[in-house]
């Protein structure tokens, strides 16, 4: 039940650390993290947005022990500017039944050259850090958001032209131009 800690990733992974509480006793684990610089050919779908790092997390002797685990990533800071992202647009994706699952990913700190994340998982697999992706119901609702506004702007303007004033102006206007018309004419 005591969390074991395990450290010291070598940086090009985007792993700082991963952190395992077991159910049971667990003898023999084996933790095996493999880094991919693309997708890796095992993965039937590619991850929408823009990716950090790919990786993959194999276990031995653990899966059914597996109560829960944190892993912490780390991102450079350098590769999120240069993305234009902002350091609480990033997340911690898992492959999962051929599709990629956006895992509850936490901020956790910075120091001068990177940022790093906690995501909790119940299983390893394959994961991917990059940009968050915004749900089809955000931006349903940003354009739900520009319907709304358009539609306010034509009451607007149609109750402008269904105002007195307006058509007192317009008529007003038509026979000061007819008037300058026919003056001018009669010279």
């Amino acid at each position: 039940g005591a969390a074991t800690i395990m450290k010291n990733f070598d940086a090009t992974y985007g792993l700082k650390e991963i952190s395992i509480e077991v159910n049971n006793p667990a003898q023999d684990v084996k933790i095996t993290v493999s880094k991919y610089d693309s997708k890796p050919a095992e993965v039937t779908k590619a991850k929408e947005g823009k990716v950090y790092k790919y990786m993959q997390i194999k276990t031995t002797n653990l899966a059914e022990k597996l109560s829960k685990a944190k892993i912490t990533v780390q991102v450079e800071k350098s590769w999120v500017t240069t993305n234009s992202l902002d350091k609480d647009k990033i997340a911690v994706f898992k492959f999962e039944n051929s599709d990629w699952k956006e895992l509850s990913t936490t901020y956790k700190s910075e120091d001068t050259s990177n940022y790093y994340y906690d995501a909790e998982v119940t299983s390893f697999s394959y994961f991917a850090v990059g940009e968050k992706v915004v749900a089809e119901e955000e931006k349903a609702g940003i354009g739900e958001a520009a319907k709304e506004a358009a539609k306010a702007v034509g009451e607007a303007v149609k109750s402008v032209f269904n105002s007195i004033w307006f058509w007192v102006i317009v008529i007003l206007v038509i026979v000061a131009i007819v008037g300058i018309i026919y003056y001018k004419k009669k010279k």
